[in-house]
């Protein structure tokens, strides 16, 4: 007896070695009930436990023959594969096996940190404390709880602070070891309580005989599964029911095969007619407008923000800008919305006009006024362009600066742009600079003239966004205020916000520091037609913008006056002769709005700008900005009034 079993052994591992088929036997595993949870979105937890426990319990049978705590490298795919199709055929979805990492996360052979052997987990250190803690019966919840407790003190102590993935392949080892030293009944009681599944039933194997024979000895828990190599093959035995299976999974296939046609003829149906239902609707739509609207033609598009722009063309001649939304998605739709209402309502001439959008079913579009000179980062940037002269880069400084104070003092509520930067600046036929793209504009909600710290998420271009709004999330008109600086920088140094991985706040303060190496900041191109004056003056301007305090940096407002006594000494006799008619008018009270600093005061008071006069006055006009510019501004087109 001894040597048949010695021989059933020997001929069971020689087999393993040299068959095709995986050595797993799951022919015991409830399937139904781990099809039950994986179906149920709910139950995926308990579903990756079953379907570990099914897998360690067949390792723990295969353990307990070979003493290998899973299968070779050689069969694993194998394994892998033969189990999936038997779980497939029981009705285990395939994504839930994905959901579970089969394979992965639910190996078929264990490696835990070099331990591939029951005998090399037995010989682990601190093992015996597991083996003692984990005694059965373990069908009381104190007695499996102190078990996994030595079973998790283990694995700290042999795995620490490694991953997940090794943390949980070393517990199935681990179980393993144990289950492969006892009877099935027995493994499975193991198995209940490591994964904590209900159900694991194992049916006993039948040790009846149809002859009689003399009383065997007692059968150790090896010799139970070597006596049965078949059932160590995975599923049923395979003689007796390979052909079953394959009577059943044939019309099942033909059937899932013509119901799954079906519906693809259906959906296609379904499709077709819809699409010719738009077709013909849109053919329609298009005979409509086509008697509204002249024709427009598109000339040119090129890509900005959201979508993509057009220029195009009426037949009346007259000529837009038109921004189609490339993809339609929660955030697209909410700034498409926030620039209609905001452009709808803000006038100013140096912010670009909305003349017109359209909303038809996926579709969104916007109508600006066209720009013939395009944006400035093309003009700064871009090679082959006609390089911009330093004039037209500090007048473009000045329209930039006008567009934020009116923003942030003269619109109702007070608006923070939030993306000031290079190519949402763009230039008319006379160069004259307008704002545009509003999609991430945030209003003021208390509407005070001066924004008051919003916690707001975080918005903008990198490069142009105020360190101090990322670190706090508390948005200020500060915020824009710094982004101009950037944009200052970027105009003088025809360099970009971001340029070799470095910021160029960061990569100019060296230049800026140092009075002998300012030239050195200009753009190489009109190094020799710049005023070192003006060089001064705007360098000042961006380093104090740029201050890394919100608290410590200008308002638009000092920004402004700066540039204009930069630009023309006596533009700033008729900014001090506007304040004093209106100082006059008022009575001699500064006005709630922006207050006034005393004649005598300093000139600069700690940057916050509610305490400096505007250089415009809100009781001409919704934008005197505009008025005093248009009236005679330094850089006045020809066919303007002059001062």
């Amino acid at each position: 007896m001894m040597m048949f079993s010695w021989l059933s052994r020997s001929h069971l591992i020689n087999g393993l070695t040299t068959s095709a088929d995986c050595p797993l036997d799951l022919s015991g595993s409830n399937f139904t009930r781990v099809a039950s949870l994986c179906s149920n979105k709910d139950d995926r937890g308990k579903c990756c436990r079953y379907m570990n426990a099914f897998v360690a319990f067949s390792v723990a049978r295969y353990a307990n023959v070979t003493s290998q705590l899973g299968v070779s490298s050689e069969l694993s795919d194998i394994c892998i594969q033969s189990i999936l199709q038997t779980m497939e055929l029981h009705g285990v979805p395939r994504n839930a096996t994905i959901f579970c990492g089969f394979g992965t996360k639910i190996p078929v052979r264990y490696d835990c940190r070099g331990r591939t052997t029951v005998t090399q987990m037995l010989e682990s250190p601190k093992f015996t404390e597991v083996t003692e803690n984990c005694k059965l019966s373990l069908t009381q919840e104190i007695d499996c709880r102190k078990c996994l407790n030595a079973g998790i003190v283990y694995l700290h102590h042999l795995v620490g602070s490694e991953n997940n993935m090794t943390l949980s392949t070393c517990r199935d080892a681990t179980f393993a070891a144990l289950a492969s030293k006892v009877d099935n009944t027995s493994a499975a009681e193991f198995a209940t309580c490591f994964f904590q599944v209900q159900g694991f039933n194992i049916p006993p194997v039948s040790e009846s005989s149809p002859s009689p024979s003399p009383p065997a000895p007692k059968v150790s828990p090896s010799s139970l599964i070597a006596a049965s190599p078949s059932q160590l093959v995975l599923g049923v035995p395979q003689k007796q029911n390979r052909h079953t299976y394959r009577l059943t999974i044939i019309p099942g296939i033909c059937i899932a095969v013509t119901v799954a046609a079906v519906m693809m003829l259906i959906v296609f149906v379904v499709l077709i007619r819809r699409k010719k239902r738009e077709l013909e609707d849109s053919e329609s739509m298009d005979k409509n407008s086509a008697k509204l609207f002249p024709s427009a033609r598109p000339m040119r598009k090129f890509q900005e923000g959201f979508g993509t722009v057009h220029r195009a063309q009426f037949c009346d001649g007259s000529v837009v800008a038109v921004k189609r939304m490339d993809k339609v998605s929660e955030q697209a739709e909410d700034e498409f919305c926030r620039e209609i209402e905001l452009l709808a309502r803000l006038h100013h001439r140096h912010l670009v006009a909305l003349r017109g959008f359209c909303i038809e079913k996926r579709q969104r579009f916007l109508m600006y006024e066209y720009m013939p000179n395009g944006n400035l980062k093309d003009h700064l940037h871009s090679p082959g362009q006609t390089p911009l002269s330093w004039q037209t880069r500090i007048q473009i400084a000045i329209d930039v600066a006008n567009a934020l104070e009116y923003l942030h003092f003269y619109c109702d509520p007070p608006l923070c742009h939030r993306d000031i930067k290079s190519s949402n600046i763009l230039l008319d036929e006379n160069f004259v600079a307008k704002v545009a793209d509003f999609g991430l504009a945030h209003a003021s909600k208390d509407g005070s003239i001066c924004f008051e710290p919003v916690n707001a998420d975080i918005c903008g271009t990198p490069g142009y966004v105020d360190p101090e709004y990322v670190l706090t999330h508390e948005l200020t008109d500060k915020s824009d205020v710094y982004s101009y600086g950037v944009l200052l920088l970027e105009i003088v140094s025809a360099r970009r916000a971001v340029q070799d991985g470095r910021n160029l706040v960061e990569s100019s303060q060296i230049l800026m520091a140092s009075e002998s190496r300012l030239h050195n900041l200009v753009d190489p191109q009109i190094k020799d037609s710049f005023d070192l004056d003006q060089l001064h003056t705007v360098v000042t301007i961006a380093r104090w913008c740029t201050q890394g305090e919100g608290r410590a940096r200008p308002s638009i407002k000092q920004v402004i006056r700066l540039l204009y006594e930069s630009s023309d000494p006596m533009h700033s006799g008729f900014i001090q002769a506007v304040e004093d008619e209106d100082y006059e008018g008022s009575d001699g009270r500064g006005r709630t709005s922006g207050g006034k600093i005393p004649r005598s005061g300093p000139y600069y008071h700690s940057g916050d700008g509610r305490y400096l006069a505007s250089s415009s006055s809100t009781s001409r006009s919704y934008c005197s900005r505009s008025f005093l510019l248009e009236t005679g501004s330094p850089q006045s087109p020809h066919n303007m009034l002059s001062l």
